[in-house]
């Protein structure tokens, strides 16, 4: 084969391994904080929210607790073209990921100038199980975006270095701008990309040609720092920029979820942990418990001794190999924006390591530098290879849906409170709420559980009517740490449900400001106005909702009700249309929709929608009822009639219902008799 071609054969076998590897997620479920991020997120459902990604209502609107408008785009993309179909937002992250392992292999070859050691660590890096929960979950993006573009933006950068060996100033620019551009992107991906400065310094440091040693060494200290500070101010404003914008213009005053106590024993034991699993990735989980408390303990002193080897074989590779040094000081910078310093709502997470990794899988590769490796060598690291494959191709396969996710991570972390809360919601989705109702009672008796479980055990505790008890949960589930939306909610719906409607408005607006972005809720709120006759304010109310959700169904079904009330027949009949476009089969917008048309005398058409609506529940003894009255004042079909209205006494839920009904069936048996 020419040898110009052969080039061509690693990135193409890395791009297989790497979209195939990931072949069996393809038909997995949302899972984690997918539903969340997803589907119950109305902001990404239409392309008129996009403006708001630069608001600070974003967080309010987005579900994001950062400023991460790169990761909502990539949302807004899928929903137009999968709507909420999982499998086409596992693709997205499959070709994402692909596209990350490209860039990494193009970013080693840069940097060693050796494709052999570039193809090494890349397919170390792709057949690592660490990478698995960062691509299986749809609300993790943001890890897999921000190693993207922060590899792009390093590869740039060393594009401009190459201004050294005569290329033009226009190649430099390009490459600069472009490099500053990609960083700017990876910061609104992911905060952790604030580190990609220090990395190129240190990588200057490290690798700065003996022309520039020479050059710099001659000059004054002013003249390297105004030098230096030349080089680097494209970076240094973006970074400003960022910090601006995401500290002060467009800070999160949400509030945010419990923060986990930390100090410097347990961060210790983590960075243990993650060393160990990136050599040894057995038992990796969706959750890990930490005792919060400070405990001198063997694990520590074992964690303290790891690292302190580490610190050694840095210490050692300090003269004879910069690569070395320079990718172990990657591991550890990366990971330090989620070693607790600024605070965060998970103290060790596999996603964590989706970048950091990149620097020891550079590291373990610098070995495969020697052209004379040994048989049995290859064969060891094949094999290393060939069990972390199976381990990726098995962790998909336990991010199936949330059931097997959360039952395989209970098992193995029974102390996780999250863990517990999360199965006992997978078992409420799974209509077993006394399990649920188990699962919740555990997690609050943990360590580090979280108020929102008390919201969770509310529902289910409603679920089987023991209303007094959801009322308690519920309040407790009201906290600093929250957002208490939900659960205002949730109890104003109680006190509806009771008739203590002007509690319920009053709850309603607690909850709206929490969030006033939340349709639900405004819907809910004009359903109690409607009840207690106020009808301008609960078309207010649906407005609302409709202008925050265009394709909320029930809303606009809602407003189409009180237009009817109110006489207006035409915009009842558009606000039906409307509820019937954004939700195929909603039986109250067709049934409603089938009394306008008859109001308008319509009557071929009302009787469509009323048939429609009892396709769509065959069981809805009114929609009987007036269908055999529509035949038989209209279409003066008596026998057709009488078989509407037979079935309806037969579905009647209630002896007076039957009644009535019986009532209209002798009015027409005896006008039937009567007549001449």
């Amino acid at each position: 084969m020419n040898a110009r071609y052969l080039r061509f054969i690693p990135p193409a076998i890395i791009i297989f391994l790497s979209g195939f590897l990931y072949l069996n997620s393809l038909h997995n479920d949302f899972v984690y904080d997918d539903a969340y991020i997803i589907k119950e997120n109305h902001f990404i459902n239409s392309l008129k929210n996009f403006p708001k990604l630069f608001h600070k209502d974003y967080f309010y609107v987005s579900g994001e607790l950062s400023y991460r408008p790169v990761v909502t785009v990539t949302y807004f993309i899928d929903h137009a073209l999968w709507n909420l179909k999982p499998f086409g937002y596992h693709l997205t992250n499959t070709i994402l990921h692909t596209i990350n392992i490209f860039l990494f292999f193009l970013f080693t070859k840069c940097i060693f100038k050796n494709i052999r050691q570039a193809f090494i660590a890349t397919l170390f890096y792709l057949s690592h199980p660490l990478l698995t929960e960062t691509v299986n979950a749809i609300c993790y993006r943001e890890d897999i975006l921000v190693s993207i573009f922060f590899l792009l933006a390093f590869i740039l950068f060393l594009k401009t270095k190459s201004r050294r060996q005569g290329h033009t100033n226009s190649h430099f620019t390009l490459c600069y701008f472009l490099s500053c551009l990609a960083y700017l992107i990876a910061l609104f991906s992911k905060e952790m990309a604030i580190t990609f400065p220090i990395l190129i310094v240190i990588f200057d440091l490290l690798f700065l040609s003996q022309n520039e040693k020479e050059s710099d060494s001659f000059a004054p200290l002013a003249k390297k720092v105004a030098r230096f500070m030349l080089f680097y101010s494209g970076y240094i404003f973006v970074t400003g920029v960022y910090i601006f914008l995401r500290f002060f213009a467009l800070r999160n005053t949400l509030k945010t979820i419990e923060i986990y106590p930390t100090n410097i024993a347990t961060m210790t034991k983590v960075v243990a942990y993650y060393l160990k699993l990136i050599f040894l990735p057995v038992p990796l989980n969706a959750d890990y418990y930490v005792p919060g408390h400070l405990s001198y303990t063997l694990s520590l002193f074992v964690a303290i001794l790891l690292i302190t080897c580490i610190v050694i074989i840095f210490v050692c590779f300090l003269r004879r190999n910069r690569y070395v040094i320079f990718f172990i000081l990657w591991f550890f910078i990366t990971l330090l924006p989620v070693l607790g310093i600024i605070p965060i709502g998970n103290i060790i997470a596999e996603r964590y390591l989706y970048v950091p990794v990149i620097g020891l899988c550079c590291t373990i590769s610098y070995p495969f530098l020697n052209r004379k490796l040994s048989y049995p060598i290859v064969v060891v690291f094949g094999v290393i290879l060939l069990c972390f494959q199976i381990g990726v191709i098995h962790r998909n396969r336990i991010w199936r849906n949330d059931a097997t996710l959360w039952f395989h991570t209970f098992q193995r972390e029974p102390k996780s409170a999250r863990a517990c809360g999360n199965l006992g919601n997978a078992y409420f989705n799974n209509l077993r709420y006394e399990e649920a109702i188990k699962m919740y009672r555990r997690a609050l008796a943990l360590e580090h559980s979280y108020p929102f479980i008390h919201f969770n055990l509310g529902a289910a505790y409603e679920k089987i009517g023991l209303v007094e008890k959801a009322i308690e949960e519920y309040k407790a589930s009201i906290s600093n740490l929250n957002d208490n939306t939900l659960a205002y909610n949730n109890l104003a719906m109680i006190y509806d449900k009771r008739g203590r409607h002007d509690l319920a408005v009053e709850t309603y607006l607690l909850a709206l400001k929490d969030n006033p972005y939340v349709p639900f809720v405004h819907n809910n709120l004009g359903n109690t106005y409607e009840y207690t006759g106020n009808k301008e304010k609960a078309l207010a109310e649906y407005r609302e909702a409709v202008k925050l959700d265009n394709n909320y169904a029930d809303a606009h079904n809602n407003m189409g009700a009180v237009y009817l009330k109110s006489g207006n027949v035409d915009m009842a009949i558009r606000e039906f249309e409307k509820a019937i476009y954004s939700k195929q089969g909603h039986v109250d917008a067709h049934y409603n929709l089938g009394i306008a048309y008859a109001s308008k005398g319509l009557f071929k058409e009302a009787s469509e929608e009323l048939k429609l609506s009892l396709q769509y529940n065959p069981n809805d003894y009114s929609v009987y009822r007036d269908l055999g009255i529509l035949y038989y004042q209209h279409f003066k079909d008596i026998d057709t009639s009488l078989y509407y209205l037979n079935e309806s006494i037969r579905l009647a839920p209630n002896p007076a219902e039957k009644e009535k009904v019986g009532n209209i069936i002798k009015s027409i048996m005896t006008a039937t008799i009567d007549a001449p």
